[in-house]
């Protein structure tokens, strides 16, 4: 549904009242999610936001985001369907089926997941579950119990079953890597890891005895929380367990209560106090003034005076506030308002060029509150060349990678590479080779075949001497197998040379050829739109006869401005480039 690019028609955020009818809409979709679950797929000052799209195929639909992440997605029957973020924060959504590593390159490829690729769960009739024809259902893998596909049945579980292990059993919906999983660029391009422990011995409780709730309560909570920051970073993984020193936490809650009715009191009336104190600071007014103060403290030296009071505003203050500032909420109600108090506590001079038209003239950084006031808020960076850098340069491919486990973390902590970090299948061959030459480990016989190994590989070998292969097949069975996304930069040592020519069209009209970026893992329609911000200049994709490849045609001489985007921005080696004696020098000559 998702492979191919879709048609963004609107981006609109959503209004409290409808994000409460979203959530409403969510509880009669999947009954069975509490209230902390549904807390996480929607947070109540979360910026929820509805895309309205058309697919490749010409489908309308809608998608809800919240906070830029999209969590849902219509079917043409109206019902909502998760995502894959949503399923990796809230994994109980939807029922799963389990299929085998190999089997998730041929589904982002397109194909739908066949029987025969299905994992069985049962015997007989319950082999495929108890289901009905047009279930949602989610893929996981056997190495990985995070969800990697979203579809639904073609036909019901008993049916599956009559087929023989023949035919389609999920029809492919939204799969890891596709062009809605991309929507952010900025956002996790690994799969979690998601693993469950081996059943005990307290899995199965003697009949009649009592389960302890507390434990219970406990292991749900630090599972979703390990769950929600699984999505906050691509380094993170998530290894359900079981929760050891439960009885240590008890003991502590016990040592706790037998203190004295007043210190109890005591530390009730602090922790009163630091609650009040605390949502005394997060009022709107009181993060507009930090926001403002920030501003002047960050960027006062910086600013060129006169400034624009509306220009301060968007561009200083607000990205110094850690939340959205809303004016309305505040006592001020307008921005006029709040500078004239700031005017008149002395922080700013502003003069009026003209009505409506107000300017900063002068800033006293020397005010005591500017000098005293500490922020640990650190603002975003933004990118000097704007909204044109969010966007992914580069083609993305689903690759293999081995995840970094406790076991081989002190190998490739030496390489810089943290714990949870996914590699690439091809690289950890060239990382051994670079660690063996780092360390200047010995060769162990005349032949260069073996290498005597240092503490850290005896450890992880168990051996004293090993060839470079031996080394790699043990590091890559101690780590866990996953997959992620990577940006296709480097995509063959045999590319072709990006070509650019001139050509002349009707009227004596010049215009520029370029062909074989794609090559390049470039990413052809955001290189069509930086050349038509950059050089203001119509460009199109031309279709040569009898030929596979596509060229670029941009209106005019813009051999220059060609070279410089890709040599500058994105790095193509100069000597990969052809055509560059073609660009003119830019210089007029004046007539004698």
């Amino acid at each position: 549904m998702f492979l191919k690019p879709y048609k963004l028609r609107s981006n609109a955020p959503l209004k409290g009242s409808e994000s409460k009818k979203l959530r409403q809409r969510l509880e009669k979709s999947f009954p069975d999610t509490t209230s902390e679950q549904l807390n996480l797929l929607i947070p109540s000052k979360g910026a929820v936001t509805q895309l309205k799209l058309t697919t490749h195929g010409g489908t309308q639909t809608n998608v809800f985001c919240v906070d830029k992440l999209p969590m849902f997605f219509e079917l043409e029957s109206g019902d909502l369907a998760p995502t894959l973020y949503a399923l990796w924060l809230v994994p109980n959504l939807l029922p799963y089926y389990t299929t085998f590593r190999e089997v998730l390159p041929k589904l982002s490829n397109g194909a739908d997941l066949m029987l025969p690729g299905v994992v069985p769960v049962g015997t007989g009739m319950n082999m495929y579950g108890r289901h009905r024809q047009g279930q949602l259902m989610a893929v996981n893998l056997v190495s990985n119990h995070s969800a990697v596909a979203i579809g639904y049945l073609p036909r019901s579980s008993d049916d599956l079953y009559m087929c023989g292990r023949q035919g389609v059993a999920v029809k492919m919906l939204h799969i890891f890597g596709d062009k809605l999983w991309g929507h952010e660029p900025t956002l996790v391009q690994q799969v979690p890891l998601k693993k469950t422990t081996p059943l005990t011995k307290d899995d199965f409780p003697e009949l009649g005895a009592k389960i302890d709730s507390q434990k219970k309560e406990v292991n749900a909570k630090l599972t979703l929380a390990d769950i929600v920051a699984a999505t906050s970073s691509p380094d993170t993984t998530v290894v359900d367990s079981t929760i050891p020193n439960v009885e240590k936490l008890e003991i502590s809650e016990s040592v706790s209560h037998e203190g004295d009715n007043k210190n109890s009191l005591e530390g009730n009336s602090e922790s009163n106090c630091n609650d009040e104190s605390e949502e005394a600071e997060i009022t709107p007014d009181s993060q507009l003034k930090n926001a403002f103060l920030a501003a002047l403290k960050n960027n006062g030296k910086n600013l060129h005076l006169p400034l624009l009071t509306s220009n301060f505003y968007r561009l200083y203050v607000v990205p110094e506030a850690p939340q959205p500032i809303d004016l309305k909420k505040t006592k001020y109600k307008k921005l006029s308002n709040f500078l004239n108090e700031m005017i008149d506590q002395g922080f700013i001079v502003v003069r009026e060029e003209s009505k409506g038209v107000d300017k900063i003239t002068s800033i006293d950084l020397e005010h005591p509150e500017i000098i005293n006031f500490i922020t640990d808020f650190k603002p975003p960076k933004q990118s000097i060349e704007g909204e044109a850098q969010d966007q992914p340069l580069f083609r993305s491919e689903l690759t293999e990678t081995y995840i970094v486990t406790d076991e081989t973390a002190p190998f490739f902590a030496k390489m810089n590479y943290k714990r949870g970090e996914g590699i690439p299948t091809a690289q950890i061959k060239k990382i051994v080779r670079e660690y063996i030459s780092k360390q200047n480990l010995p060769k162990a016989d005349a032949t260069g075949s073996t290498i005597q190994l240092d503490e850290t590989l005896e450890k992880l070998c168990n051996l004293k001497i090993a060839s470079v292969s031996q080394i790699c097949s043990t590091i890559t069975s101690k780590m866990e197998y996953s997959y992620q996304m990577c940006e296709l930069k480097g995509v063959a040592s045999n590319k072709p040379l990006i070509q650019m020519s001139l050509a002349t069209r009707s009227g004596n009209k010049k215009v520029t050829l370029i062909s074989n970026i794609e090559c390049y893992g470039i990413i052809v329609p955001e290189f069509i739109k930086l050349c038509k911000q950059g050089a203001a200049a119509s460009t199109t994709v031309v279709k040569l006869p009898h030929q596979k490849a596509e060229q670029l045609q941009i209106q005019g001489n813009q051999v220059r401005f060609v070279y410089n985007l890709l040599t500058e921005t994105y790095k193509v080696p100069p000597k990969c480039i052809l055509g560059l004696e073609l660009a003119k020098d830019g210089k007029k000559h004046k007539k004698k």
